[in-house]
């Protein structure tokens, strides 16, 4: 038997005798491949439990573009009441931050 440090014991000889013999395999079956699975039998089990498939999405995917321009990030800290003003101005025209920001500078002509 070996000590917690990997080192073996003196009284541990015939430990390697033991994983020198061979084990016998006969008795379990070889491995048969499984039958396609049915994706359509699939999904109409499953719709009828209510889970949506994730394959076939109906939502289009949307994908990062990639700016034309370096990005820079900025960090500012303002008064509670100017920045409330901001949230409810960016989610009153469902804009993100940036889209916001932009917005606000075209219209004062910046």
């Amino acid at each position: 038997m070996s000590s917690k440090f990997g080192l073996m014991d003196e009284a541990d000889d015939n430990s390697t005798a033991a994983a020198t013999q061979k084990i016998d395999l006969s008795r379990f079956a070889p491995i048969r491949k499984r039958a396609p699975i049915d994706l359509a039998e699939v999904d109409a089990a499953a719709a009828q439990h209510g889970f949506v498939s994730r394959e076939a999405s109906s939502r289009p995917v949307r994908r990062r573009r990639t700016p034309a321009e370096p990005m820079r990030s900025l960090a500012v800290r303002m008064i509670q009441s100017q920045y409330d003003r901001f949230v409810s101005y960016a989610n009153r025209y469902e804009l993100t931050y940036h889209d916001a920001i932009k917005k606000l500078l075209d219209s004062a002509g910046e």
